[in-house]
């Protein structure tokens, strides 16, 4: 009784697992609040399905906003595979954006820990923001 109520408890999480390296763009959903689409954009996913952590950029746009009044919710943050897996959605085909806004927070992120993998979600994106 007690291996079928384990079970229960770890295959559904296995099988709701994503493979994050397995999307080539790095674009994937997360879930949408009543007023705003919101994804991410990973600007690492070689480097990251190696390390494990991924080096993300929230995005996000109003509901009814063209396609390019986009916000940047968060330009840079740290994440697990993990905790990446356990927050997107879905892979999406479009959503990426310039660069640079990720690249400045990057470098900040670099300067702040001196080098050192430090401040790394390891909850979930939305709980991180």
């Amino acid at each position: 009784m007690k291996i079928l109520l384990i079970s229960l408890l770890i295959v559904p999480s296995i099988l709701l697992a994503k493979d994050i390296s397995s999307h080539d763009s790095g674009i994937w959903s997360l879930t949408a609040t009543d007023k705003m689409k919101r994804w991410v954009v990973i600007h690492n996913l070689k480097e990251g399905s190696k390390s494990g952590v991924y080096h993300i950029e929230v995005i996000g746009r109003s509901n009814g906003h063209a396609i390019w009044q986009i916000q940047r919710i968060v330009t840079h943050m740290a994440i697990t595979e993990q905790a990446l897996s356990k927050s997107v959605v879905k892979p999406l085909k479009n959503g990426a954006v310039y660069p640079e806004s990720f690249n400045n927070a990057y470098a900040k992120w670099k300067e702040i820990n001196s080098g050192k993998a430090r401040n790394i979600c390891t909850t979930t994106v939305i709980e991180c923001m």
